[in-house]
């Protein structure tokens, strides 16, 4: 499923001819087995004297939600795996930083990011999602 509430312009170089390529990219939720349905945030670690790895986890259409409420996703620089709304994307399936400009105002997702209840702590399935990223909430 194509999470077309949220939309980012990507381009993409060709490397051997140089051809640009715009795409418009969507977030998607996973096919395979034990994510089933969900979406894939991704973000960077670097620990002292080891080399940056990425780190990703993979959450629900709520827990997207609440991560965007609560500006988690900003605040430790979270991106989203994304692909292309038509068509195929010639490579493996970006990750995007998505800003929530990039939500479009009044669409399912933008109201279910406005109902979360900030006050309420986490969950504890959206908790232990997150410490694979290195992230206590």
């Amino acid at each position: 499923m194509l999470l077309t509430d949220i939309a980012v312009e990507h381009t993409l170089v060709s490397k051997t001819n140089g051809v640009r390529q715009t795409y418009l990219l969507h977030p998607f939720t996973n096919t395979q087995r034990d994510t089933l349905g969900k979406f894939e945030i991704v973000r960077d670690i670097s620990e002292p004297g080891l080399k940056e790895v990425k780190r990703s986890a993979f959450v629900t259409f709520q827990q997207l939600a609440e991560l965007y409420s609560k500006g988690v996703l900003e605040e430790f620089r979270f991106s989203v795996r994304m692909c292309p709304g038509q068509g195929t994307y010639p490579t493996t399936n970006p990750v995007k930083r998505v800003l929530p400009t990039s939500i479009k105002p009044g669409s399912p997702f933008d109201l279910a990011v406005q109902k979360v209840d900030v006050t309420k702590p986490a969950t504890r399935e959206l908790r232990t999602a997150l410490l694979r990223t290195n992230i206590k909430l």
